[in-house]
């Protein structure tokens, strides 16, 4: 009998470890959101902008938004790892090289386009501005496929599929609505997904709590 509880309790605290483990390494799709809603925004609004042939300034919006996206990220982070109760995670590492690459990726292409358009009166061909939306979606769809091996999330990784579907619209008819399909696609295969993985996160982290060491 003796013998029969203690295997009990064993596997009691094994399932315990398991499922905590498995709730430290969830992806809770924060950063997804901020980052969704913030672009969406700057995106809208230089949709409005280019459209109306107003100016609204939408260089020191991007600027004021810019710095609020990392400013969120940098608390978010530095909060995330006080509640830490591991090490880092080796997925830890290979989401933040995922979206670190994709990131640095991204903002190389817009400057290069952005100087390209600048310098053609040097003889530099230049790439419309409009292509901006289609590259950085070619690049978001890779970060997601990606993601979803990374976190063994089927789903996650067919969302990239979408961003590829998106740049096809975009390249095929390239316009300034491209600005508005970009911020729609940020709402629906971004802001939409974090939605879902948070929700995810609170099911598998409900019923227990863990303290740091």
């Amino acid at each position: 009998m003796e013998n029969t509880l203690h295997a009990q309790e064993e596997l009691a605290y094994i399932r315990k470890v398991i499922t905590e483990s498995r709730a430290t390494f969830v992806e809770d799709g924060k950063p997804y959101i901020f980052w969704g809603i913030i672009i969406a925004i700057g995106m809208t609004l230089t949709y409005i902008s280019v459209l109306t042939q107003t100016e609204l300034y939408v260089g020191y919006v991007w600027i004021g938004l810019t710095l609020l996206g990392w400013g969120t990220i940098i608390y978010y982070a530095r909060d995330k790892k006080k509640r830490a109760v591991r090490t880092r995670s080796f997925i830890d590492r290979i989401q933040g090289a995922i979206w670190g690459a994709c990131g640095a990726a991204i903002g190389l292409s817009v400057f290069l386009i952005i100087l390209g358009d600048n310098l053609k009166a040097t003889g530099v061909p230049p790439i419309h501005q409009y292509y901006i939306c289609f590259v950085t979606s070619i690049i978001v769809g890779i970060a997601y496929l990606l993601s979803g091996i990374a976190n063994d999330l089927k789903w996650l990784g067919y969302i990239g599929y979408a961003w590829w579907a998106g740049a096809v619209v975009m390249i095929v008819v390239p316009s300034v609505h491209n600005l508005l399909l970009y911020a729609l696609m940020l709402i629906f295969f971004q802001v939409v997904p974090g939605i879902i993985l948070l929700k995810r996160y609170k099911r598998i982290t409900a019923g227990y709590s863990v303290e740091a060491p």
